[in-house]
């Protein structure tokens, strides 16, 4: 049961039965220490081993890619390398000339959200993202790298003038809003993912529901339409990840570009005064 809407028993049904020894004796790791219940602990369960089955998919064909590379790429490492290339453009628009340095963290969040998306579409599996749980812990690991390579760009005091904006007398205001701000965002982030799986998994499964007595596919549209759903959520999520990137990369960015303006001109009044200082000298 989901939200009013049931859900068929996952493949991994038999092992919680046999882990809570049929529900009646749950791990406290598998409750939060009481703060799930049977049900959403099997949940929780099932989101764990969804996520680490899409992950170790996503390793393997890696593995099996970067194996056999070939001058002539084959199916497998023609479709790994296009997908590098797409998402270091996706970088690159959002981000500039240095989108391609932060590849490695938005090049795997749209990998890890995409396959989790996708495995809710094979029967018996669920999308660990239709769960709060791997939504939150996505959009806050989001967050604490995002303003760690905020702090790494601008340096603790640029990132600290960042949140205080450029009038000083609305500083203390400005700092409490930017601070609400940056907080949201990982709620912002987690909650749109969550929405959307979890609406297109409660959809296939009433649709199933609706075929099942006289075996009629009638959810198979929404499958096919789960592949589009599964790569648009992966794609907005990393596009908003790399937006929140280039908020605090282009502030340094303005910062470095007025500092050396006003050297290059201090530089150059110096250099003038002193061609004229010459000049009359000479005369």
């Amino acid at each position: 049961m989901a939200g009013g809407v049931d859900h068929p028993p996952s493949l991994f049904h038999p092992i919680f039965e046999a882990i809570t020894d049929h529900g009646e004796h749950v791990p406290a790791w598998l409750t939060f220490g009481g703060m799930f219940d049977v049900h959403q602990a099997e949940i929780f369960f099932d989101a764990l081993l969804c996520s680490a089955l899409a992950l170790s998919t996503l390793v393997l064909l890696v593995f099996l890619g970067r194996s056999k590379l070939e001058k002539v790429p084959g199916k497998l490492q023609n479709i790994l390398e296009s997908t590098v290339v797409l998402l270091r453009g996706l970088t690159v628009d959002l981000l500039g000339p240095t989108g391609p340095s932060y590849l490695p963290l938005m090049g795997t969040l749209f990998l890890y959200i995409f396959f989790n998306n996708l495995i809710g579409l094979v029967p018996g599996l669920k999308s660990p993202t239709m769960t709060v749980s791997t939504t939150l812990a996505l959009g806050l690991t989001t967050f604490i790298c995002v303003q760690s390579i905020a702090v790494k760009v601008n340096g603790v005091a640029g990132y600290l003038k960042h949140f205080m904006g450029d009038i000083l007398a609305l500083a203390p205001l400005m700092f409490v809003i930017h601070i609400a701000g940056e907080v949201a965002k990982p709620m912002s982030l987690s909650l749109r993912l969550f929405g959307n799986i979890y609406g297109e998994d409660n959809i296939i499964a009433v649709l199933f529901k609706m075929g099942f007595p006289v075996w009629i596919p009638v959810h198979l549209p929404m499958l096919a339409f789960g592949i589009f759903t599964a790569f648009l959520q992966a794609f907005i999520f990393t596009s908003l990840s790399c937006i929140y990137v280039q908020g605090f990369t282009e502030h340094a960015g303005h910062d470095e570009h007025d500092h050396g303006h006003e050297h290059g001109h201090a530089h150059g009044q110096g250099h003038g005064h002193d061609h004229a200082h010459g000049h009359a000298h000479s005369h």
